[in-house]
């Protein structure tokens, strides 16, 4: 039975005179929130919400493992997403009542974060839906350390599914290692790649004082190893996993091995089109697909410096080469709003960075492809009358020289070594992902 000492009882009248009071009036400064934020009332969090809440009047229901720590601010939102009030929770009761007023086709969000007890004394802090969902199935640290090292290693004899933990772009995060992926075993080592090359290592998971942390460490005295030594606080959301690194913090994605088979010309999971097959899932993926249309007009970055690792032609370099590019003018002092630092030709535009920060369907991993990659979309898609390509010049995301990118003429094939700061609409851009 699990079981906690609850906070004293608020009375139901309180809980409408709060709702009253905070309710009618509407906060038009909140902005529509993320689905992931939102609790639906027909959500299984919800409804663990209701049973953690509620005194039950059999133990053996009673299957709390948390408690809050008060007061608790929630916003209420209409079928709309509109918000429709907010209201100050002050206790379980407050808490159980609140949620069995609530509209069928109404949800709420909770300001995070918020603390709360386990069974174990111990004091837990929840940042998003997803920790609180854990810390509710959860009663003690170590549930959570079971639960989190389950979570993140990927290879066991009970995993029938390949997955990878791989670096995920973010325009406000740490991008150094993008590409990189992470394939963690149960006996506690891990294996990191990047650009080639493997890195062996360990890791768990473990709290420090109150905040939950992830250890990594990379063997060896290499910059990668030295960079991927850390002991972080992390934070889980849904299949992603965000380690504090400021002031750049470093996301992580899950991204396991498709179940679906996939032939050149199909509709890919991102709803892009696949033009790729290499026959086998290695280094995190099988498939490639490319977006059903071209970006805007953009250059490819500064016209006076070669990047380092950017000349890259095969197929499975384009994410890396997109990387590369992206760090490189991330470090140009004020580039993107004062280009003019590089040359006078350039508009502060980068298709790399552009393809990097592109979703669509909710799927944020495209990039710019590889020269190659650039070639398998020409003969596999547009030489098929696929993919809603122009019979122009497209970028890759291959160097050629300081002055220079790769690219290709879609109207016959032909290769060029066009301008990194061509004229204004002459080279188009379109991004693709692995999967």
């Amino acid at each position: 039975m699990k079981n906690l000492v609850r906070l004293a009882r608020v009375p139901f009248l309180l809980l409408l005179t709060l709702c009253i009071n905070s309710c009618k009036d509407i906060d038009d400064t909140i902005s529509l929130p993320n689905a992931e934020d939102l609790i639906q009332k027909d959500s299984e969090l919800f409804n663990l919400l209701e049973r953690v809440t509620k005194e039950e009047d059999d133990p053996l229901q009673d299957i709390v493992c948390i408690d809050f720590i008060y007061p608790l601010h929630l916003v209420i939102y209409d079928a709309n997403l509109n918000s429709i009030g907010s209201v100050t929770i002050i206790g379980d009761d407050n808490f159980s009542a609140f949620l069995s007023i609530l509209q069928p086709d109404q949800s709420l969000s909770i300001s995070y974060p918020i603390s709360t007890t386990l069974e174990d004394g111990t004091e837990f802090t929840v940042n998003n839906n997803s920790e609180l969902k854990l810390a509710i199935d959860s009663c003690s640290r170590e549930d959570i350390i079971s639960y989190c090292n389950g979570f993140f290693c990927t290879s066991s004899p009970s995993i029938t599914t390949p997955c990878v933990w791989k670096i995920q772009y973010d325009i406000n995060g740490d991008n150094r290692y993008l590409s990189g992926y992470f394939d963690a075993n149960v006996d506690g080592t891990i294996n990191f790649y990047y650009n080639g090359q493997q890195y062996l290592g360990s890791w768990t998971f473990l709290f420090v004082n109150d905040e939950f942390h992830i250890n990594i460490n990379l063997v060896g005295t290499s910059q990668v190893a030295l960079d991927w030594n850390i002991d972080r606080k992390v934070i889980i959301a849904g299949d992603e996993i965000i380690i504090d690194n400021l002031p750049k913090n470093i996301h992580l994605k899950k991204s396991c091995q498709t179940i679906n088979t996939y032939v050149i010309g199909d509709v890919g999971p991102a709803g892009g089109i696949v033009f790729y097959d290499k026959g086998s899932y290695s280094d995190g993926w099988r498939y490639a697909e490319t977006a059903t249309a071209d970006l805007a007009d953009f250059q490819w970055g500064c016209v006076t410096s070669s990047i380092t690792n950017t000349q890259n032609n095969n197929i499975g370099k384009g994410m890396y080469n997109s990387g590369s590019i992206l760090n490189f003018h991330d470090t140009i002092l004020n580039f993107y709003t004062n280009p003019s630092v590089c040359d006078v030709a350039n508009n502060g535009t980068v298709a790399a960075r552009e393809t990097l920060g592109y979703q669509i369907n909710g799927v944020k991993d495209w990039f710019l492809p590889s020269h190659y990659e650039l070639l398998l979309l020409y003969t596999n898609l547009h030489q098929q009358n696929l993919g809603n390509f122009s019979n122009t010049v497209y970028w890759s995301s291959t160097e050629n020289d300081a002055a220079t990118v790769k690219t290709i003429d879609f109207s016959d094939g032909q290769m060029y070594n066009t301008s990194k700061a061509p004229v204004s609409g002459s080279v188009k851009t379109r991004c693709i992902r692995y999967f």
